[in-house]
């Protein structure tokens, strides 16, 4: 009964729509009528700026570690959390507050990867901001950090489940991005 709790609470806290609030509030236009139409931190930036991408980034992330978080202080095992965090992935994608519609789920990903395995994701976030200013690729620092963080899980020696949690909640988001954009992005900022 208590990871069912557990579970209705992630899935809540992952609807919260945060890109729809900053963005009507900065500019009181709906996100999901600008730039892809996506409600996602990526578009906000592509469409508003980087400080308003950045505070719907640390929204977005906060609610997959909160549903982690709430799991874990509920008395849930790893398996738990890690449900937690995939079912906050699932409330962002397909939110209550937007009929279903919803970002891509990468910032509530990496937020319950963080919460998950704090001492492999840091090093992986660190390494994704650096090439990123190094190379000016949001996609390819994104994509190197994703890589990294089960491997320095697995090197930590942070345990199968966490290791098999980060990988399942990286695919979620992972196949979102490809069903929304495919392989090769359509959006000519994305790169950028």
């Amino acid at each position: 009964m208590t990871l069912a709790i557990v579970l209705v609470a992630a899935y809540v806290l992952g609807s919260f729509p945060t890109s729809y609030i900053v963005v009507h509030h900065l500019t009181g236009r709906d996100i999901r009528d600008m730039g892809d139409g996506n409600p996602g931190m990526m578009n906000v930036w592509d469409n508003v700026g980087f400080w308003a991408a950045f505070v719907v980034g640390l929204g977005d992330a906060g609610k997959g570690m909160a549903a982690v978080g709430i799991a874990y202080l509920m008395g849930a095992e790893t398996e738990g959390a890690v449900l937690a965090g995939l079912v906050a992935v699932l409330g962002h994608d397909y939110s209550i507050f937007l009929r279903l519609q919803g970002g891509n789920g990468m910032a509530t990903s990496t937020g319950a990867i963080l919460a998950l395995t704090p001492l492999a994701t840091g090093p992986a976030i660190g390494t994704a901001i650096v090439l990123w200013l190094l190379l000016g690729s949001k996609r390819l620092g994104g994509m190197v950090g994703m890589m990294m963080v089960p491997a320095l899980a697995y090197v930590l020696d942070l345990g199968p489940t966490a290791i098999t949690g980060v990988i399942l909640l990286e695919s979620v988001a992972a196949l979102k991005i490809i069903r929304f954009e495919g392989f090769v992005s359509a959006r000519s900022r994305l790169d950028q």
